[in-house]
């Protein structure tokens, strides 16, 4: 079956064979699905990237009918009033990408639809990215760029204040998969390991080799290096307070690999002009972000573009993941990556 084609079936298709569409951009196909035959033998449908378009969207979905909408990050949002259509023929999302909370109405898991996303695959590579943005911070990394352009004889090493990883005090806020995936990159640094996460019995995480904190402000008292990759939830957003900001020990090192809403901005910006913290962000409250933000004009933050997800060379690798779910659905089994309402509910 090509991925570039229109809506095709056969005269042997029974009349109740389900339809898959794909709702991805020419940029989402080439970089998730580069073979250009999935092997899939059923009735297909590519949508154009002009059916996204305001109210062509909807009615291009009532016209085509899909049982199987396979999804990126451009797809808009599905229309409630559609799912909630007592003849609504769609059973299952395939998001090729993560998010899903602003494309999929929770309705739809409520009324027992499928959705599978690139879930925990990616969880080693966002680990990976929070090991660099502190060793970066540790490092100082954001003062490199000027340090250099200074002339040497007027250079001081002792300017950069660099600092090692090895033996430092690690906490973890949070204990998902990106979380767990950490400590495995951690182990060789000889850390002493701390973490807190609402809910997560303390017996998991000191079978793992992590001491667990009663609060979150002792989880931050207690830490050099500070790693935030918490479940954004309605619980969870702006928990990291002012208060619990300033529990951090002078010079500590703080990195945000989950949301930006997980943190008072206001808050962070203070400790960024202030100075008194090492600032490492993979995400923050607006996004994208732009020359203007006070975390690219101080100079002093170790910034990256909302990266921290799967690397270029493995979004193939999400792609076959994603039609791997999608051949066990049209087996007529449920997807093992499909998520549950407490995971969509967890989900960003």
């Amino acid at each position: 079956m090509s991925l570039h084609s229109e809506t095709t079936s056969s005269p042997d298709d029974p009349p109740d064979a389900p339809l898959v569409a794909f709702a991805l951009t020419a940029r989402e196909l080439s970089l998730f699905l580069r073979e250009p035959n999935d092997g899939l033998s059923v009735p297909h449908h590519r949508f154009s990237e002009a059916d996204f378009a305001g109210d062509v969207w909807p009615e291009r979905l009532a016209r085509i009918r899909p049982t199987v909408l396979v999804t990126g990050w451009t797809t808009p949002p599905l229309p409630e009033n559609w799912i909630a259509a007592p003849d609504c023929p769609l059973r299952y999302v395939c998001h090729v990408a993560g998010s899903v909370r602003k494309l999929v109405p929770r309705l739809f898991l409520q009324r027992g639809g499928i959705v599978t996303n690139w879930g925990d695959n990616v969880a080693t590579q966002v680990a990976e990215h929070g090991l660099l943005l502190a060793l970066s911070a540790l490092r100082n990394a954001a003062h490199w760029r000027a340090f250099i352009a200074r002339p040497p004889a007027t250079r001081r090493i002792e300017e950069l204040a660099t600092r090692t990883l090895f033996g430092r005090r690690v906490g973890i806020h949070g204990f998902g998969a990106v979380a767990r995936a950490l400590l495995p990159l951690l182990a060789p640094f000889s850390v002493s390991l701390s973490a807190y996460s609402a809910g997560v019995p303390s017996e998991l995480m000191r079978a793992a080799g992590v001491e667990p904190r009663a609060s979150l402000a002792e989880l931050f008292k207690g830490a050099d290096v500070l790693f935030e990759c918490e479940a954004l939830t309605p619980a969870t957003a702006h928990s990291v307070s002012a208060e619990i900001l300033g529990a951090l020990p002078d010079d500590a090192v703080f990195v945000n690999i989950g949301r930006g809403d997980l943190v008072d901005d206001a808050a962070l910006q203070r400790e960024v002009a202030a100075g008194r913290l090492r600032v490492a962000l993979d995400v923050v409250a607006d996004e994208p972000v732009t020359r203007a933000s006070p975390y690219v004009t101080s100079g002093a933050v170790t910034l990256s573009p909302h990266i921290a997800g799967p690397t270029l060379d493995r979004y193939p690798h999400c792609g076959a993941h994603a039609l791997e779910q999608l051949r066990t659905f049209l087996r007529g089994e449920r997807p093992a990556a499909a998520l549950s309402l407490a995971a969509y509910d967890r989900a960003t």
